[in-house]
């Protein structure tokens, strides 16, 4: 994932993490019915939203003033029909020439202008469908999760919607169609939802929703207004094909032609089963570069395949991560099961992998060393408790020519009082080889904690058995039982230029997990500058012990970070880290210093073009010998030119100098939306030998071709 996108995808989370107080119990909005469809233009000049749809404007300010009018109007009408739920919004801007619009591929709008609408369709205040669109239309949708005390939005999640955006002197109008066919929703003929919408003035970091949300309890779905259609709507039973075709050309070898078909099927306006034969898992995008030196344990990597991408929110753990798809490394088909009856959601996911890797090292480079083959089969199933609780269940199975591993897990949620939770998580896994069963190996997590406008605070325990092994998931430390304190305190001063000032202090203990041998002793103190809700400024202080290959190691370092967007043309931040560190060498480990620096920005010189810069860059010294052990700088170049909302062009060039190596991409996109695309790309690889010479490692030419038949 991409540094900038990354991190302002985090200043949003953050953002939406703030606890917010419910708003006084109303009775529902009943949505009008509409007698025709508008004309999605962006123009709000059909007769149906002055004379039939719904008028909401008593929106309010969140930020910097909360609970304050708006600096800037807005009105939204709200209507449907058998196919579609309608919205209009009209956002006026005294300072039109200044809004923030960018015309970029999908997903790719968070440092602009921006309208949110959130449907929760199941009335359940953890899930719901959020569905962002700039001023000129672009769009980006996402699953909002509420769990744990914490927010955040899955981007992976598309469907298809139409969205049009005009600016003028005034500010800016949008249309929106969203038809019932891209959503899940209990299939109830009286239909009884929540619905909240926000705007975003970048520039200003103004930030306005309806119905007003606060910041005392936790949770934004939980304040959405509940609304209800009383029509009958068109049910999601659908069906839908996606053939798709790709061509490879690497080096001197053959091209490779591979078909292959993705299919859906709506069983239900619920229920939805997935497959796919010959799937393609070719990566568009290849993974940003990591530094993976002197690493302790192995890295985490996104999963980034559509397949795989689809009902994810549901695999979302407390603690431990137990589905990790990207261990299925080339699966030759996938059958999966979606869907929610009554208060249980489930997924049913199984995946024949041809080249399974053995462990979570392997996943970087893709390459398994295996000539075996794997079957994953998966179950996932939550359900709803009270409220804004639940109760989930999972198991795991992963099948390899005779030996396989299998994993039972149970989490849940408690929320009580409005301000309490407790979490919990624990799993048994089991390994089957050579004729032999493993005993069973447990993994344990509970957590309790307060959370409110101005404090938040609590504890927790982990514990993983040694032999514990999550063969379809990620987790990459074991042996160990952990004790943990944090606390949190916030002021909000509600200034122009300093909306919320925070102090943090975690503290905790972990132990091997047989015995009373202390492993780690950590305390952390932190404060946070919220400039405005997508500007700040952050410190921390860490004080550690570490022991690793029977030696303990004091460590004490200070870091600094920060994200700007207050240059519409030029959103940036860096991170910065020095102090005490180990170099991880299992043989003769060493005390030293090392300095972190990372910093990215992307440069806008107009709404279609963009230039991004990440750089990372990592230096060890040993403490006593002052020797240079490594200095690894890695970095990305990338390029951009939307040509038109569908049609663009991208370059990437990637350098590691540790590795001496040079990554090179061309890209021609066609997106005509989720599913239909057209792609046509170059890759090549360079090596640079001891003459600082570079030769070419390897090229490739790809092309992809996938429709999305909906019928």
């Amino acid at each position: 994932m991409k540094i900038n996108k990354l991190v302002h995808t985090l200043s949003l989370v953050s953002f939406f993490m703030l606890s917010f107080s419910s708003i006084k119990a109303s009775e529902p909005l009943v949505i009008p019915f509409l007698s025709q469809p508008p004309k999605i233009d962006g123009r709000l000049d059909d007769k149906v939203w002055q004379e039939e749809a719904l008028l909401v404007e008593d929106f309010l300010q969140f930020a910097p003033v909360e609970g304050a009018r708006p600096e800037e109007g807005i009105k939204a009408y709200l209507g449907y029909d058998h196919r579609n739920f309608y919205l209009a919004f009209r956002c006026d801007d005294r300072q039109a020439s200044r809004i923030r619009a960018s015309i970029t591929r999908r997903d790719n709008i968070i440092e602009d202008d921006w309208l949110l609408v959130i449907f929760d369709t199941y009335n359940e205040k953890r899930r719901a469908f959020s569905f962002f669109i700039n001023p000129l239309g672009i769009q980006m949708d996402a699953v909002r999760i509420e769990e744990g005390g914490g927010d955040t939005f899955d981007i992976s999640w598309d469907t298809v919607f139409s969205s049009e955006g005009r600016i003028d002197e005034q500010g800016y109008s949008i249309e929106m169609a969203i038809p019932f066919k891209s959503i899940r929703f209990p299939d109830h003929k009286r239909k009884t939802w929540r619905l909240m919408l926000m705007r975003n003035l970048a520039r200003s970091g103004e930030i306005v929703s309806w119905p007003g949300a606060k910041r005392s309890i936790p949770g934004l779905i939980t304040q959405s207004r509940e609304i209800v259609l009383e029509e009958d709507i068109e049910r999601g039973s659908n069906f839908e094909l996606m053939p798709v075709s790709t061509l490879l050309k690497s080096g001197s070898e053959k091209i490779d032609f591979q078909p292959g078909l993705n299919f859906k099927w709506g069983l239900s306006s619920n229920l939805t089963l997935d497959a796919t034969i010959n799937p393609d898992f070719s990566h568009i995008e290849a993974d940003a570069p990591q530094i993976d030196i002197n690493q302790r344990f192995a890295l985490y990597y996104e999963e980034k395949r559509p397949f795989f991408l689809e009902g994810m929110e549901l695999f979302r753990f407390p603690a431990f991560n137990l589905v990790y798809t990207r261990r299925i490394n080339q699966p030759l088909a996938g059958l999966r099961l979606t869907g929610k009856a009554g208060r249980f959601a489930f997924s049913l996911l199984s995946s024949y992998d041809t080249n399974p890797l053995e462990n979570l090292w392997q996943i970087g480079n893709g390459k398994g060393s295996t000539e075996q083959n794997a079957f994953f089969n998966v179950i996932r199933i939550k359900a709803d408790t009270w409220k804004e609780s639940y109760l989930g269940l999972t198991l795991t199975d992963k099948e390899i020519d005779g030996s396989w591993n299998r994993v039972i897990g149970l989490d849940g949620q408690v929320k009580f009082a409005g301000h309490f939770f407790f979490i919990f998580q624990s799993a048994l896994t089991q390994n089957s080889g050579d004729e032999t069963e493993s005993a069973l190996s447990p993994g344990l997590y509970s957590e309790f904690f307060y959370q409110s406008k101005r404090f938040s605070g609590g504890f927790y325990w982990q514990s993983l058995h040694p032999e514990f092994d999550a063969g379809s998931g990620f987790v990459n430390r074991t042996d160990y039982k952990t004790l943990g304190l944090f606390s949190n305190l916030r002021f909000y001063p509600e200034k122009k230029y300093l909306n919320q000032f925070q102090l943090g202090l975690s503290a905790g203990n972990r132990y091997e997990y047989f015995g009373d041998n202390l492993t780690d002793r950590w305390l952390k103190g932190s404060m946070q500058l919220r400039l405005t809700e997508f500007n700040q400024v952050y410190f921390n202080c860490h004080s550690e012990l570490e022991e690793f290959a029977g030696q303990e190691f004091s460590k004490l370092y200070l870091s600094i970070g920060s994200d700007f967007q207050y240059l519409g043309w030029l959103p940036f931040g860096f991170y910065f880290r020095s102090g005490d560190a180990v170099y991880y060498d299992p043989d003769d480990p060493l005390a030293g210093r090392r300095n972190d620096f990372r910093v990215y920005f992307t440069l806008k010189p107009n709404k279609r073009l963009q230039l991004g810069l990440q750089f990372q860059k990592q230096t060890f010294w040993a403490k006593e010998s002052k020797e240079k052990l490594y200095d690894y700088n890695v970095a990305r170049l990338s390029t951009t030119y939307q040509l038109s909302r569908e049609i663009s062009l991208r370059a990437i060039a990637d350098y590691n100098h540790f590795q001496r190596r040079v990554y090179g991409s061309l890209l021609f996109s066609y997106v005509l939306q989720p599913g239909t695309v057209f792609f046509l790309g170059f890759d090549q690889r360079m090596q640079r030998d001891d003459f600082g010479k570079y030769g070419r490692e390897n090229y490739s030419v790809f092309a992809k071709f996938s429709y999305w038949l909906r019928i």
